[in-house]
């Protein structure tokens, strides 16, 4: 375990130069993803460079390279690689080089369907398609000034970057692209307080004397700006309840506060006991959370508790604290979705949903809370919440497959999603739930082929009506009546095996399939 603490003073603290990242030796054990680049430049240094990084978001991968291709032919290009990279020296082409790029790159979309990252150096290039993410390496240039590039050493590298942007774009990519592409996220970062969120001990020094230093405080306005993003901010602190209460309601200066701290606990219980009750809460898996202590033997306590679990050892200087969390592999996201702003409002709201369940019936549960579901028959503006939710869901979910946008575009096309949004009188939910279902051409029945429900919305007596409701819309927009259903049974998919077996058990054999939604109890909309 300590291993990563090691690494990470070597990753931030160290500074190391190019030569010790390509002396360092991975230790992770990961199972290894396959990543194809195609190129007009060199991408080797890249490669030789990364290991440490990757090693740190734990992750192995097997690299393989297209011959240099100006043409952008796509021959031989590996379509069973889990990420295609595009490797572009733009420099290489004439001035109006974006409309052939973009020909290409709609010829790629045709025949390959999973995430594509499109690297590019030497120019610049307007696109927006959820299947491609851009990274633009000129973005380093103001940064590293006349180390930006090296044209003596081209004939020799492959490539006009500099080792200096080599290195830089290595963990840039290693940290913070290339897991977000392949791996899931976050959900939920856990905070230790006293020389973790400021300077000082609450409990021996007194709210007003703790200081919160210029680097603190920034640190917070960045752990403020994670909250907006649909990360659970909660806290686990040894201090007394009231204490921790009064302080963050008395600090004002404290951009961490009430308005965007989800769970907060404090006691003197185990740290391991206090992060298990707050992901239980939550809904999620412990391997989805984030913990930040200063106290290297509280985090030893907690992984060995949780080996799952992910952690950042906080320094006395929150400056390098600040630099890990802005390089925390896990917490870069490509994009924003509407749920990402609801996400902690939504999961308050739960408490007092839950509340209100333990003193009433299902029934007068759900006509109390005036809630409202639409079903979203193909919405191809939530192709990338779609994605999402289908490589973050654990808990409820079919057979796991995990959709990249690019199949979820494909799908639309030819098939249906129905994804269903839902609010109540405490707040707004936004997509929580989505079915996929694939018209057989050789038979009568429908497959359905994935079933996916946030964690969000479990528990709150609507679950039949979200998935129920979305196979019936998606049959009758396709035109069929019958259903064949399968599950798969997973580690962590008990509520969803349960569900199956209750409502669908029948259609392992395809059968005729009949819901009727009740408006009587919930109000309901279809949208196409």
């Amino acid at each position: 375990m300590n291993h990563m603490f090691d690494l990470q003073d070597f990753i931030f603290e160290s500074n190391p130069g190019r030569q010790q990242l390509i002396n360092y030796t991975a230790r992770s054990n990961s199972e290894a993803y396959k990543i194809y680049v195609y190129r007009n430049h060199s991408f080797e240094m890249i490669e030789k460079t990364i290991s440490a990084f990757l090693d740190y978001a734990n992750l192995t991968i097997d690299f393989d390279y297209s011959d240099y291709d100006d043409s952008l032919t796509f021959f031989d290009l590996d379509l069973g690689s889990d990420l295609l990279i595009i490797w572009l020296d733009l420099s290489r082409y004439q001035s109006d080089f974006e409309v052939f790029i973009k020909e290409r790159l709609a010829f790629l979309k045709s025949i390959y369907k999973k995430d594509i990252l499109f690297c590019f150096y030497g120019g610049s290039i307007s696109l927006c398609d959820p299947q491609i993410t851009l990274y633009d390496i000129s973005k380093w240039a103001n940064v590293l000034g006349e180390k930006y590039q090296d044209l003596r050493l081209e004939k020799f590298s492959g490539t006009k970057m500099s080792m200096d942007l080599i290195t830089t774009v290595s963990k840039d990519l290693g940290l913070n692209y290339l897991p977000s592409l392949l791996k899931p996220s976050i959900k939920c970062i856990v905070l230790d307080l006293d020389n973790t969120l400021y300077r000082g001990v609450l409990g021996e020094d007194g709210i007003n004397n703790i200081e919160l230093t210029k680097a603190h405080a920034l640190l917070q306005e960045r752990l403020a700006e994670l909250a907006k993003s649909g990360f659970f901010i909660c806290i686990a602190s040894k201090n007394d309840q009231r204490d921790v209460n009064k302080l963050l309601s008395e600090r004002k200066d404290f951009l961490i506060n009430d308005t965007n701290i989800t769970i907060c606990k404090a006691s003197w219980e185990p740290k391991a006991q206090a992060i298990c009750d707050i992901a239980e809460k939550l809904n999620i898996g412990i391997n989805s959370i984030l913990f930040i202590d200063d106290n290297i033997g509280e985090l030893i306590s907690v992984q060995q508790a949780h080996p799952e679990i992910r952690t950042i050892l906080a320094k006395e200087n929150a400056e390098i604290t600040l630099e890990i969390l802005n390089n925390y592999p896990g917490l870069f996201k490509k994009g924003r979705t509407n749920e990402d702003s609801l996400r902690s409002l939504d999961s308050k709201a739960n408490q007092v949903r839950q509340r209100i369940i333990d003193n009433t019936s299902k029934e007068d549960f759900i006509k109390q809370m005036n809630i409202e579901l639409d079903f979203l028959v193909n919405p191809v503006n939530e192709i990338y919440r779609i994605s999402e939710l289908s490589n973050k869901t654990n808990q409820f979910i079919f057979n796991y497959r995990r959709y990249t946008t690019a199949e979820i575009e494909e799908i639309m096309n030819n098939n249906v999603i129905v994804a269903v949004s839902v609010k109540d009188k405490l707040s707004e939910s936004g997509i929580v739930g989505v079915v996929i279902l694939k018209n057989d051409l050789q038979n009568d029945w429908i497959d359905l082929d994935e079933c996916f429900v946030s964690c969000r919305a479990l528990g709150r007596g609507i679950d039949d009506i979200i998935v129920l409701g979305a196979i019936s819309v998606g049959l009758k927009k396709l035109g069929k009546i019958k259903l064949h259903s399968k599950i798969a049974v997973g580690d962590r998919n008990l509520p969803a095996i349960q569900f199956f077996e209750k409502h669908l058990s029948q259609f392992k054999s395809p059968s005729v399939f009949h819901y009727l939604i009740p408006s009587e109890i919930v109000k309901t909309s279809i949208k196409e």
